[in-house]
């Protein structure tokens, strides 16, 4: 994560989650458009809710510092504020613990649903425009059902603070108290969510090596505070002027715009970078380019058609169509050839997938060496820890690779994976933490499987498996001169 980008999302995070407006949609919105994730940093993560619980203690110091005194003192006004503050968290806690899973498929970048939501945060607070106070204060029947919106609100685009304010005012609660309830209240999930984020992130590679004065960390610490500081003692005075009307102004007409770009933006499952050369001179360096000693023990004769061994194997080849991050083709028929031990532990990982309603779906296997060539010699220098080094050839060049995903054996659909195949950002790491819970416990269940079967999963992508047993030579061999020398 870059310094501007935790600049940006550290302030969204603090303005966003007092006013009125969906802290979480607006992070999605943000991460939408800067094509980053924040879900995927935890240590992030955390430090700008840790950011965002100091500003409200800050703000209401004094009224927690008398809650609290009265507590040890037991007097039962502050006892009863602190019971009903923790009667408000049953619902959300209840839904966290619960619907985990189902509430992370909820963050992933789908502006259309956080427009939708953001449209029903508009209601709620165009409503209590037209509700009367009448001063009550907060009950425990009232603390339960302000709890419930709190936990409507764990949907991105419904505002935390909008929901359970515009509940409190439809109860008839004075308006500075429901506001002050609402901030407080909101400290117990805050503080429950971070305990089992570090809880679980003290075992992760990512807490345990985190540089926590690195400058995003600490401008995203600083600017969530201070912007949370303005925010929270702003929303005070906004919800005394009964001013929440123009905020559901403004979440109207960004959840219509957030619906209409959502509408209008091309949907892409395939990864894709410029080449740094045309195709066609990218082929031409590759064809005339001296290559690595390539085989001498007829490593070739060991290769199989996988198709031909198992017809359950579903072919998804892409560089033999312009379905692949170069957009271009580059096997002239669709054909995945594997070196035949490997492909019997592949068979052996299919069929263990296969008990749990998975089939293996092959987008490359052997590759011949020019046009590993091709891929490096297109590839921006940025990018090529991406791809294979063609002076050493790559694993695909011994036919002893292969890139596989997973498709459902009753729809013959693949499956949606963690990132697209071939695609050069964080989420093809096999060890990323971001996304949909879901999607991570399908590309661990893929990768462990291969993994009992003799296969290395490769640092970058979560596709590509290594055969361990591998001693073949390098190939250049096209696939129709591999069918003229090789009998299944």
């Amino acid at each position: 994560m870059e310094w501007y980008e935790a600049l940006i999302l550290g302030i969204i995070q603090g303005l966003t989650e007092f006013l009125p407006i969906s802290s979480s949609g607006h992070l999605e919105i943000a991460s939408f458009i800067l094509k980053t994730e924040q879900s995927q940093n935890l240590v992030f993560t955390v430090l700008v809710h840790i950011a965002t619980a100091i500003s409200i203690i800050y703000v209401f110091r004094d009224d927690i510092f008398k809650i609290i005194k009265g507590v040890f003192n037991f007097k039962s006004k502050e006892i009863d504020t602190v019971l009903k503050i923790i009667v408000s968290s049953i619902p959300v806690g209840i839904i966290g613990i619960l619907f985990e899973d189902r509430v992370e498929s909820f963050f992933t970048g789908n502006i259309i649903l956080v427009g939708s939501m953001l449209l029903i945060t508009s209601l709620l607070l165009f409503f209590t425009y037209f509700s009367k106070e009448e001063g009550r204060s907060v009950s425990f029947v009232d603390a339960l059902i302000i709890g419930f919106a709190q936990a409507f609100a764990i949907l991105p685009g419904i505002s935390r603070s909008g929901a359970t304010i515009s509940a409190a005012i439809f109860l008839k609660i004075n308006r500075q108290e429901a506001t002050k309830f609402s901030f407080l209240m909101v400290l117990v999930p805050i503080f429950g969510i971070l305990i089992l984020k570090i809880i679980g992130g003290l075992t992760s590679d990512e807490m345990a090596g985190a540089n926590l004065i690195s400058l995003p960390y600490v401008i995203g610490f600083l600017s969530a505070l201070f912007s949370g500081i303005i925010a929270c003692k702003l929303m005070l005075k906004i919800v005394k002027e009964s001013k929440l009307i123009y905020f559901s102004a403004y979440c109207l007409l960004i959840g219509i715009t957030s619906i209409l770009y959502g509408c209008s933006e091309p949907k892409q499952d395939t990864f894709y970078i410029d080449p740094v050369k045309e195709i066609s001179e990218l082929r031409n360096i590759s064809l005339n380019s001296p290559t690595p000693k390539l085989d001498s023990i007829d490593s070739h004769l060991n290769l199989v058609d996988l198709k031909k061994i198992d017809n359950k194997l579903k072919l998804d080849i892409r560089y033999a169509s312009e379905n692949n991050f170069m957009r271009s083709k580059f096997y002239n028929s669709s054909r995945a050839f594997l070196n035949s031990e490997a492909a019997q532990n592949l068979l052996n990982a299919h069929r263990e997938l296969e008990k749990k309603g998975y089939g293996i779906v092959i987008f490359d296997a052997y590759r011949p060496w020019y046009v590993t060539k091709m891929f490096w010699e297109g590839t921006p220098e940025a990018l090529k820890h991406f791809v294979a080094d063609p002076e050493k050839g790559s694993v695909h060049n011994r036919g002893c690779a292969i890139d596989i995903g997973l498709y459902d054996m009753i729809t013959g659909k693949n499956i949606d994976m963690i990132s697209g195949y071939d695609e050069f950002t964080e989420r093809a790491y096999p060890n990323y933490n971001g996304g949909e819970k879901s999607k991570r416990d399908i590309r661990d269940l893929l990768i462990s499987t291969m993994e009992k079967n003799n296969f290395s999963v490769y640092e970058y992508e979560w596709w590509h498996f290594n055969y361990k047993n591998c001693n073949s030579g390098i190939l250049n061999y096209s696939f129709e001169e591999l069918d003229s020398i090789i009998s299944i």
